[in-house]
């Protein structure tokens, strides 16, 4: 069995990206405590506020309800494990260039969000958008907003630059 190839400069951007994302995330949940027990905080009416909201579930707060026992192996240790992982993943040679920068933004919001369920045992949501009465999308934290850049970044990897890649063979 071949073990991977190391790619310790990779680790930099754990440095460049999580690092700074992590610091964010908890100083606005830091500061998003404050808005405990408050009116929403309005910055677009009908559109953008800024709300205390306890996540206790998952993505969107999914699975919020189930038992204490499946948040803390779920919630806390599979999302530990998978974070770990892509931790390693971070130190091994890719083949593309993108894959480091899409782990650290995996692994800024696993990060920031497993700080708040190991610390307050749910995790403090409170970017809240809308579109007035017609649409009203889960509130959501700068951990989550990591995700979905990661997310994004794989699907335009699929999208554009693997079948640009393929193009060239």
């Amino acid at each position: 069995m071949k073990l991977p190839e190391l790619a310790p400069r990779q680790g930099w951007w754990l440095l460049i990206i999580a690092v700074p994302l992590i610091i964010a995330d908890q100083l606005t949940k830091q500061w998003a405590l404050g808005l405990q027990g408050q009116e929403a905080l309005t910055v677009i009416p009908g559109f953008w506020d800024f709300v205390y909201v306890e996540n206790r579930g998952s993505l969107w707060g999914f699975g919020g309800t189930f038992s204490e026992l499946y948040k803390m192996v779920v919630l806390r240790g599979f999302s530990t494990l998978v974070t770990l992982v892509v931790l390693a993943l971070m130190f091994v040679k890719t083949p593309h260039k993108l894959y480091p920068i899409i782990y650290a933004f995996v692994i800024a919001g696993a990060v920031g969000n497993l700080i708040d369920r190991f610390m307050r045992g749910f995790v403090v949501d409170f970017i809240d958008w809308r579109l007035g009465d017609w649409y009203h999308h889960p509130t959501f934290n700068i951990a989550d907003v990591a995700i979905v850049i990661a997310i994004s970044l794989v699907l335009l990897d699929a999208i554009f630059l693997q079948k640009k890649e393929g193009d060239k063979k």
